[in-house]
């Protein structure tokens, strides 16, 4: 399968880039988290910064409460977002929710120097 996004470390944390035919299957969503709990153990870090494309396909909202609830496979995750051209919604809020309940820290940003901040400043690394 040609994945639809990329993942590296760097410094201090894992980065994420989404391509712009990323989109959220039930097979994408288990390689992604995967991947994500994969490098945080190789690299000991709970810092994620996920820059690039909104999705091609919205969530409904059951796919939300699964996402964020799959977000605590990393112990006290730090999951910072920057998606372009990205307007957070009431699905957003409730992936935040749901994923907080859970020990993880959820923020979207405009920016990839203040969520590098964000990540940085607040994670307990």
């Amino acid at each position: 399968m040609n994945k639809t996004f990329k993942l590296e470390f760097r410094e201090d944390h894992v980065y994420v880039l989404l391509g712009q035919n990323y989109e959220v299957t039930p097979q994408q969503e288990d390689e992604f988290w995967a991947a994500i709990e994969d490098a945080c153990k190789s690299y000991k870090t709970s810092r994620v910064l996920v820059e690039g494309y909104v999705p091609k396909r919205e969530l409904k909202p059951a796919e939300v409460v699964s996402s964020g609830v799959r977000a605590a496979v990393v112990p006290r995750l730090w999951f910072a977002l920057c998606l372009k051209d990205y307007e957070p919604t009431e699905l957003s809020e409730l992936f935040k929710t749901v994923a907080a309940s859970r020990g993880v820290h959820v923020k979207f940003f405009s920016g990839s120097e203040k969520a590098l901040n964000w990540l940085r400043s607040n994670s307990p690394e």
